[in-house]
């Protein structure tokens, strides 16, 4: 897969990954790149899926949305048995091919997950299967709280062990109460992990006003903005 495309994953699921999706598409709109977006699997869906609508909100994405969430389940469970649940099978190689075939009309495409990475797409294949199949650089997102030390660093071991290049970890501030870990934990998890820490972000009213305050870990696209 193309440089240009980043798996964003959480070390839990409620940590902020589609606010933290939403604010990098806002920074790269920003700089005038074009911005894909997708979420294979959406789970907990009554009526309309709340996180992919709010990518491609962000992102400005004009893709038809079965190319943005190709899977939409009900049962606010994990993918595999979401879809048992309905007699719907989710098929990793659909999935493979849609994400390259995204990746190609666009200056950057950015993947969001579903919780972390192992949780199952289907049977046995996980996320990480997915991630590691074409090779996506992927962004650790965890909230700063007590407890997101170690669930991002076991994220980030897996993902090395599975040979997954990470550029870095994001905290995000799901709600405004904090604790007295949310002052230590960046450089705590920096240090155990060798991660770069791309933002620590406040509890914010919005994504857009988390832009300014992420790094994006990637090259920037060879080609001038607009561009295939």
């Amino acid at each position: 897969m193309s440089g240009r495309t980043l798996f964003v994953t959480g070390s839990d699921t409620g940590v902020g990954k589609t606010f933290v999706s939403c604010a990098f598409a806002h920074a790269l709109r920003a700089r005038g790149w074009r911005v894909a977006v997708c979420k294979p699997v959406e789970t907990g869906v009554e009526t309309s899926p709340h996180d992919a609508l709010a990518l491609r909100a962000a992102a400005g994405d004009t893709a038809p949305l079965e190319d943005i969430c190709p899977y939409r389940l009900r049962a606010p469970l994990a993918p595999s048995v979401a879809a048992a649940a309905e007699g719907v099978v989710i098929e990793p190689e659909r999935l493979a091919a849609l994400l390259v075939r995204r990746a190609r009309g666009a200056d950057v495409l950015l993947v969001e997950g579903a919780g972390g990475l192992l949780v199952p797409l289907s049977g046995t294949t996980t996320f990480l299967d997915l991630a590691v199949r074409l090779q996506l650089p992927l962004v650790i997102v965890g909230a700063n709280r007590l407890g997101t030390i170690n669930h991002c660093a076991l994220t980030a071991r897996v993902a090395a062990a599975a040979g997954l290049i990470v550029p870095g970890f994001v905290l995000s501030q799901p709600s405004p109460i904090t604790d007295p870990s949310s002052a230590t934990n960046a450089e705590t998890i920096s240090t155990l992990t060798g991660l770069s820490c791309l933002g620590v972000l406040p509890y914010l009213p919005g994504p857009a006003s988390a832009a300014a305050l992420l790094r994006w870990p990637l090259e920037a696209p060879s080609t001038p903005p607009g561009q295939p």
